[in-house]
């Protein structure tokens, strides 16, 4: 981010932006309309994996797990709009009243349901190393038409028929992950294995960056331009956002081009309300300037 010394900096970067506000809006309110849509395709598919996936046993904490990417999901819009609300839709004088408190409390909601998240992720991802050998299944046609699944990638999974048995996977061993009742080959339980690590990293790196926009956003709030602090938080985004697109490159790497393009429309929305804050640094520094002159 940039600071009122001209330090290069994302902000830098995106204040051309300032200069074409019509380009702006549709920007952003076009990346906000995609997020809502990309949510929509999440629970879908959180959806998909609970009743492939997911006994009738299973416990709340299961569900909830098997949920927690539309949980994270729905928590992010939530910020951002919280955001948005904050940095640009709403005047001053309305969020010096009970409205910014109470803007500020769901904010720390939010928060909260993203660490949730975020720790919903981790565990995920070590759930994904309790596998079970299935050495009762040599081939998928044994166990076709039984109602069972193979998970073929982190979300996806096919039914296991008569009719698609044969191509569904070159052999076993087959495994099943912790306490689902679905199987999966060992191609797959490596690659499974792998991206969601690369979710953890995603998520608790997000988390970091959202507490340092709460951060900056307070420093803005008490006046505190070009000071060494907001320097160093903004510099310090900067450094987050790099390994945030690392893991967007990555999914797309590895072929996972939905996860890859949502990741890249939820940096684009986030630098929108980074360009909300340069914004609002702008015209406040131009204001206590020309106090001082």
């Amino acid at each position: 981010m940039s600071t009122v010394h001209g330090d290069v900096s994302l902000k830098t970067l995106l204040l051309p932006l300032l200069q074409h506000p019509t380009i702006a809006a549709i920007i952003k309110w076009s990346v906000y309309g995609i997020l809502v849509f990309n949510a929509i395709i999440y629970l879908m598919d959180d959806i998909g994996a609970y009743r492939s996936s997911i006994g009738a046993g299973a416990s709340f904490a299961d569900v909830l797990e098997t949920f927690s990417t539309t949980i994270d999901t729905m928590a992010w819009l939530g910020l951002i709009f919280l955001l948005e609300l904050e940095t640009w839709l709403l005047s001053d004088e309305v969020l010096e009243s009970w409205v910014g408190k109470l803007l500020l409390w769901l904010r720390v909601i939010c928060y909260i349901s993203i660490a949730y998240a975020a720790y919903g992720y981790a565990t995920q991802a070590q759930d994904n190393y309790k596998v079970t050998v299935r050495d009762d299944v040599q081939h998928l046609c044994d166990v076709a038409g039984h109602g069972l699944f193979l998970q073929t990638d982190s979300i996806d999974y096919t039914s296991i028929e008569q009719t698609n048995c044969h191509e569904l996977s070159v052999g076993p061993p087959f495994y099943r992950i912790d306490n689902k009742v679905s199987l999966i080959d060992a191609p797959s339980l490596q690659r499974v294995q792998t991206m969601e690590w690369i979710n953890v990293v995603n998520a608790f790196v997000w988390v970091i960056v959202v507490l340092l926009i709460e951060a900056e956003l307070r420093l803005q709030w008490n006046d505190r331009y070009g000071t060494r602090l907001l320097k160093g938080i903004q510099q310090s985004k900067t450094v987050f956002y790099l390994v945030l697109w690392g893991c967007a490159f990555a999914w797309l790497f590895f072929g996972y081009r939905l996860y890859g393009l949502d990741a890249i429309v939820w940096i684009a929305g986030f630098w929108a309300i980074e360009l909300n804050l340069a914004d609002w640094e702008q015209e406040r520094v131009a204001e206590l300037q020309q106090q001082d002159a």
